[in-house]
């Protein structure tokens, strides 16, 4: 005999029963903080950032923050910050344009699948386009979860599967960037390197002394074979191996190359501020100063200039130290600078002979920069300006980034040196630097 209650028939539930269900709510509850608490907050500082496809200035802008809005911290990789803007949007953005405050070592959830396979799907819906099958065992990271579905990265995109298919695991996973691998996909990625600048050497040895095997141009591509301290081997198009300096070129680790840096705003770009002389090289001497010690209030005050702007800024020196010429060039190629800018204050060998500033580049397609600068130090200084003249520096001749020597003023010549070691004649040209970096950065 079934028994069933009508309305006036109320059965209270057992306290053990009460505690079980409290017991399992606390649980779940835990269980999800655990889940979400992976993800830091991160506020944006610069006005307007791009939110790009990968980690690095290489790669396509997808979306964009704006000052002062918080985004949320998947993980980490080579000062960019994998950040969350939306549940269906996930990008990358430079970690130096956040106020990080906030943030710790960020870590991953990672999922692994349960069932005998899974569906993959674009939304998190049984109606949704299925994107791929995982088997069984495949770890994947996982980002978000609510209602039954789980947010993971797959194939370099978002997707999401049922939750009860996968099961969450809290702690960290170092991401390959290779694709996920299944069983019709163990194989490892083939990786590319994408040349940066027309006139790229590659060398027949990991060294810029060796000899030159090819000299590859802009947007060039070739099949990356492995690295060899700051070096690539890589596969020329006759079957032929070389090498070629890790800091201008673009390491893809997919079958596709990474595009060419594309900058839209000074806010992202890196630029290295090299204060000549220093140490024991004291430079050009004026009446009452070294040439060392105006190159150095210069270049912190544009550094200051341009950080304030949002741009990452490298100065080669921040004190009275001796600096090789070798080491300010490789400063600037290692960190794949966007512009490098070398102050210097000139000299001749008879007194009150020449005037002004000077702006000299090196390598043709560095023209550009060097005339934009030009121009603007001759707006905003008020010394005589000598034009843009080609000049076989080393730090110019060996950077393979965008550079430029600027010779701000003669400290042998009475007049320029009254005016260059003040405050006022600093910012005039700093102002001018800065604009110039502006416009050739600007979209």
């Amino acid at each position: 005999m079934i028994f069933m209650p009508d309305s006036t028939t109320i059965h209270k539930p057992k306290k053990t029963t009460i505690l079980l269900i409290m017991g399992l709510f606390l649980l779940l509850t835990t269980y999800a903080t655990i889940a979400m608490a992976q993800t830091s907050t991160v506020t944006i500082n610069a006005s307007v950032v791009n939110v790009r496809t990968g980690p690095g200035l290489s790669y396509d802008v997808m979306s964009q923050v704006v000052q002062d809005q918080k985004v949320q911290v998947i993980s980490e990789e080579n000062e960019w910050y994998k950040v969350r803007i939306s549940n269906d949007q996930v990008g990358w953005i430079a970690s130096w344009l956040v106020d990080n405050s906030e943030i710790s070592a960020a870590t991953n959830s990672v999922g692994t699948i349960t069932y005998t396979e899974a569906n993959v799907r674009a939304e998190s819906s049984t109606d949704s386009a299925i994107l791929g099958v995982v088997p069984e065992g495949t770890q994947l990271t996982v980002l978000f979860q609510q209602e039954g579905w789980t947010q993971v990265q797959y194939n370099g995109q978002v997707a999401w599967i049922s939750s009860d298919l996968i099961e969450v695991s809290v702690q960290p996973k170092q991401e390959a960037p290779s694709t996920v691998a299944t069983k019709e996909n163990a194989a490892a990625p083939v990786q590319k390197v994408t040349i940066r600048s027309n006139g790229t050497n590659i060398r027949s040895g990991p060294s810029i002394e060796e000899g030159v095997v090819h000299s590859a141009s802009k947007g060039e591509t070739f099949a990356f074979v492995e690295a060899v301290g700051d070096w690539y081997i890589i596969e020329l198009a006759d079957g032929s191996q070389g090498y070629v300096a890790n800091w201008v070129v673009d390491l893809s680790a997919n079958s596709e190359a990474a595009p060419t840096a594309t900058i839209t705003n000074i806010s992202e770009a890196t630029i290295v501020i090299d204060a000549g002389h220093g140490g024991k090289d004291s430079g050009a001497l004026a009446s009452s100063f070294y040439e060392k010690d105006a190159t150095l209030a210069t270049a912190i005050l544009l550094a200051n200039r341009l950080r304030n702007a949002g741009a990452n800024v490298i100065l080669t020196r921040e004190s009275d130290e001796f600096i090789e010429l070798r080491d300010r060039a490789y400063i600037s190629n290692n960190a794949h600078a966007d512009a490098f800018i070398s102050i210097h204050y000139d000299s001749t060998e008879v007194r009150n002979e020449i005037s002004g500033t000077t702006t000299y580049y090196y390598h043709e397609d560095e023209k550009g920069l060097a005339d934009l600068i030009n121009q603007n130090l001759s707006q905003y200084g008020p010394l005589p300006n000598n034009g843009v003249r080609r000049g076989d520096y080393y730090v110019l001749r060996e950077n393979y980034q965008p550079a430029v020597l600027l010779e701000l003023g003669y400290l042998n010549n009475d007049r320029d040196q009254q005016i260059v070691n003040t405050n006022q004649y600093r910012s005039q040209v700093v102002e001018g630097i800065y604009q110039a970096l502006n416009q050739y950065f600007a979209p």
